[in-house]
């Protein structure tokens, strides 16, 4: 059986608390520190329903989101879009957080995938002015929903600018193999279901195979074909550690031709089948 997920939404987060240490109504919440708001243990898959911004201002946590492992460290931001699934594995003694959620921001916020960043010392005293704003709205009666929204807005297009910025360094100082390399993953997040033969990426990328081959192995040490059975596998996995869907439909959503190929794909990629590492993740 797949693991049973707990929703974390607002109307929880409202519920759990006494009001004094966090804020939350229909619309958000915000809470200037403990992570353990609304019950979060560790080692128990969670699905947060609007997007969570959480700032470690103390020690440090694990934490693996949609299958991908981070360990942010104090004066660090981590983002998380909507409907993401997370699991805490641990955290240090001291760790603490200011963290919000944020939800019907305008469309123009260009927040379009979950972030890890460590901050450095002016951009965590920015952040943190943001967040203090945030918290001091919501403490006058009544609140204006608008405004902690476009508090909320600012403090996004920031992380991205700040984003923006450290990706526009990178690639000053990328050579080409590594620019083509990262084009490549982009692909793969954005067609990797549908489009599992290295002639499309080549193609995308307008160069010969050869050549895609031969950057994708230098950059990472895994061929094209690797990386393509690895996203395949990441999601397959979330699938079935979180979903009750049964393996035939998950194998029609991932795009394999029937069950059977899909069981042999999953088997040789992590050594048993989907059934068995379904049953293995209660």
């Amino acid at each position: 059986m797949p693991r049973k997920v707990k929703n974390i939404n607002l109307q929880a987060i409202k519920a759990s608390g006494d009001g004094e240490t966090h804020y939350a109504d229909e619309h958000f919440f915000i809470t200037m520190h403990d992570l353990r708001l609304g019950g979060i243990e560790t080692g128990k898959p969670y699905r947060v329903d609007e997007g969570r911004v959480m700032m470690v201002t103390r020690g440090w946590v694990r934490v693996i989101v949609n299958l991908e492992e981070q360990r942010p460290k104090a004066q660090s931001v981590v983002v998380l879009m909507p409907d993401s699934i997370f699991e805490i594995l641990e955290w240090s003694e001291d760790f603490d957080m200011k963290a919000f959620s944020f939800k019907e921001l305008p469309f123009f916020t260009p927040m379009r995938h979950q972030i890890s960043l460590a901050l450095t010392d002016d951009e965590w005293l920015l952040a943190s002015e943001y967040v203090g704003l945030i918290w001091h709205e919501v403490q006058r009666k009544p609140v204006q929903k608008d405004v902690v929204e476009h508090l909320q807005t600012a403090f996004l297009l920031e992380m991205t600018r700040i984003v923006s910025q450290r990706d526009t360094l990178r690639e000053k100082t990328a050579t080409r193999q590594d620019k083509l390399f990262r084009r490549f993953l982009e692909l793969i997040k954005k067609h990797g279901l549908e489009k599992r033969k290295i002639e499309f990426y080549a193609d995308k990328l307008c160069i010969t195979q050869g050549h895609l081959g031969a950057v994708v192995k230098k950059a990472s040490g895994l061929t094209v074909m690797q990386w393509l059975n690895r996203h395949a596998v990441q999601r397959a996995k979330v699938l079935l550690r979180y979903s009750d869907q049964p393996i035939w439909e998950i194998a029609e959503r991932l795009g394999f031709a029937n069950p059977s190929f899909f069981s042999k794909f999953f088997k040789k990629e992590t050594g048993i089948t989907p059934g068995e590492y379904r049953n293995t993740t209660i």
